[in-house]
């Protein structure tokens, strides 16, 4: 555990504030859901992602679709990709900027003009539908339809349907 030399003091309702510089590299968003562990006698603190917790589901959901309708799908949560079908070498990457912002507007987003995303060092260049999971009023990540050659409308219906899918599964427990 690396020490950054930082001290607060808990305040009457046991809060602290965890320094802007600290939230900026480990990049943590205001409204962001932390997971606390205790060990020894230590607190740990670790961003929480409901959609990593229900990889196993997401896994089969996305398996099933994209076997019937040979598609390739990216899902994400705030931060990383958890699961890509075609895409091995993304499993587990950071997201870029743009699917960031995505994110943060909860914005659904038909691409049917060439695109290029990258992930960690790799792009990946062609046409792309992005769903954002959202349960409740928290976006989770994102479902993201990647094609060789322009999407067309009616997997917009099937990707929000994937989504909300996916949401039901997170939200029963």
């Amino acid at each position: 555990m690396k020490s950054t030399g930082v001290i607060r003091r808990i305040d009457e309702l046991g809060r602290i504030v965890l320094p802007k510089e600290i939230r900026r590299n480990l990049k943590i968003r205001e409204g962001e859901n932390l997971e606390i562990f205790v060990e020894d006698n230590k607190v740990i603190l670790k961003k929480y992602s409901k959609i990593k917790d229900y990889r196993e589901t997401i896994h089969t959901i996305c398996e099933l679709v994209t076997s019937v309708y040979d598609l390739n799908l990216l899902v994400t949560d705030r931060d990383r990709v958890v699961y890509a079908n075609q895409f091995l070498a993304f499993s587990d990457v950071e997201l870029d900027k743009k699917l960031l912002n995505y994110i943060h507007n909860r914005e659904s987003v038909l691409n049917n003009e060439l695109q290029t995303y990258t992930f960690k060092k790799e792009e990946l260049s062609g046409y792309f539908f992005i769903q954002p999971i959202i349960s409740s009023t928290d976006c989770l990540g994102l479902l993201i339809l990647y094609a060789s050659e322009p999407i067309l409308e009616e997997y917009k219906h099937l990707l929000k349907f994937v989504s909300n899918l996916i949401v039901s599964k997170v939200d029963i427990a």
